[in-house]
């Protein structure tokens, strides 16, 4: 949350800067009139926005990908519901527009400045910016992005060479940010997730290469899950290590000012999806105790709008038909004050979970792992509840049950995803990670394509999204080559 000390400050540039984003994507900002010239701006001043606008970036890509993970549904017929293409074009816009400019131009000053852990922090926000952007669209501009009136065409990077880089502008941020840094430019409260706790933005950046290394495992299982729990030695501890920022009642969380206010107004555009709704109801998991009839995070997530019916989910594809799953105005997801998770502790132990099930011989159809990965998987569950606000007696019901504690010599690979898929609500790496596994039934339990599925697909499932048009009125050289049909497999998906 913005702190009052900070808070004018931050507003004023933040409404500046704001006029800009009205440009359609990086090119435009090289000579808009409307747009302050960051060179004039202090670090102190763009970091705020950069981390805002990172927020709103993956608040945009959920709102959609969210539908082909079915984790929500639309109350209409169309749309992503029935794995019609996307092109994220504000998520586009943020990132170049202001994500990797902001960061490019807080590494610029923090170099001339020997400000070690302000570069540091803007490298890890670089990288998240680059991953996201990857991650959905396939090829993109880095080499030669925001090169501004030297080239305003830029060329797009292939996807095996943005991974390629990953790991080593992370080496960096890491060095730079555990270099001593005597300099009077110290992060502090406008740094609005850690507060300037330098400590806390190292085990983001290894929890980051973990997440990234796990990525990989059709390129490789067992490099992809050793160098991810390397990785996570060094990674976050506990919940108080989550990167995510949290809004106000001035300032309302995107998923309460889009989806609960319009569902409120009758314009209801999102409802919770029957797949999330029947793996937490018993209907596709049944529970081994009569105590036990719904994941306790289920009221967390969603209300019945006809009140003392059984809570029906969306059916993807289908409309709003019966389903009274709304989005809940209390939610820890969806309230005014809720956070944009973007990297959770929760998550840290799932790729772990993940990754030593695969080194133990493991696969979508095996059972059995480590007591290492069975702990990890346990722990995930546990920080995800004590994180929404599960009491503690109703967390013990549930990891007690005889559909959860099933030991070691029982965890399977679909049991671990499926509690990740519910601890990640609404966050963009479902479908990174629906992808890596195929939308395979055997990890993802009950999985089907959509109802009204899109004819053009031919069966096909969704694995990419379509470049802005922007780009290509802009760049239309470099966006042809790229471009590359929805249904096609990304580089590491292959």
């Amino acid at each position: 949350m913005i702190k009052t000390k900070f808070k004018y400050q931050y507003l004023l540039i933040f409404s500046i800067l704001l006029l800009a984003t009205g440009c359609e994507d990086f090119l435009d900002a090289n000579d808009d009139p409307n747009k302050i010239s960051e060179e004039e701006v202090e670090m102190e001043v763009i970091l705020p926005t950069s981390i805002y606008y990172l927020a709103d970036t993956y608040f945009n890509i959920a709102y959609y990908t969210s539908q082909y993970t079915q984790q929500s549904s639309s109350v209409g017929n169309n749309g992503p519901s029935n794995q019609n293409e996307l092109s994220l074009t504000s998520a586009w816009v943020n990132i170049y527009l202001d994500g990797l400019t902001s960061a490019k131009t807080i590494i610029d000053k923090a170099t001339e400045a020997e400000a070690y852990h302000y570069r540091g922090i803007a490298k890890v926000l670089r990288v998240m910016n680059i991953g996201i952007a990857t991650d959905h669209w396939g090829a993109i501009p880095f080499d030669e992005a925001l090169m501004e009136e030297e080239n305003f065409s830029p060329s797009y990077n292939d996807q095996s060479y943005i991974y390629a880089q990953i790991p080593g502008l992370l080496d960096d941020a890491i060095a730079d940010l555990e270099m001593e840094d005597n300099t009077i430019y110290q992060p502090g409260e406008e740094d609005l997730v850690y507060g300037g706790d330098i400590s806390k933005w190292i085990k983001l950046a290894y929890t980051l290469k973990a997440r990234y290394a796990i990525h990989l495992t059709k390129k490789g299982t067992v490099d992809a899950a050793q160098n991810a729990l390397d990785a996570l030695e060094h990674g976050m501890e506990s919940n108080a290590d989550d990167f995510g920022l949290d809004y106000s009642t001035r300032t309302f969380n995107p998923w309460y000012a889009g989806v609960v206010l319009a569902g409120q107004t009758g314009n209801s555009n999102l409802i919770v999806s029957e797949q999330i709704v029947e793996y937490m109801d018993g209907s596709s998991y049944p529970y081994g105790s009569a105590e036990l009839d719904n994941d306790p995070r289920l009221d967390i997530i969603a209300f019945n709008e006809a009140e003392g019916e059984p809570l029906i989910g969306g059916i993807n594809g289908a409309g709003k038909g019966n389903a009274n799953a709304r989005f809940a105005e209390d939610s820890y997801y969806t309230s005014q004050t809720s956070p944009i998770e973007m990297v959770t502790y929760a998550e840290h132990k799932f790729i772990e979970a993940e990754a030593r099930f695969l080194l133990n011989g493991g696969d979508a159809r095996s059972e059995g792992a480590t007591e290492e990965a069975y702990q990890a998987y346990l722990e995930g569950i546990e920080a995800n509840m004590d994180k929404v606000g599960v009491s503690s007696a109703n967390a013990n019901l549930y990891l007690s049950d005889a559909s959860i504690a099933v030991e070691a010599d029982n965890l399977s690979l679909d049991l671990i995803m499926k509690e990740k898929y519910l601890a990640m609500f609404l966050h963009p790496e479902v479908w990174t990670d629906m992808r890596r596994y195929d939308y395979n039934d055997n990890v993802y339990k009950d999985l089907e394509l959509p109802v009204a599925h899109n004819p053009f697909l031919e069966g096909r499932w969704v694995r990419r999204v379509r470049y802005p048009d922007s780009e290509y009125s802009r760049n239309d050289v470099n966006v042809q080559e790229a471009t590359k049909d929805v249904s096609t497999r990304l580089w590491w998906d292959q």
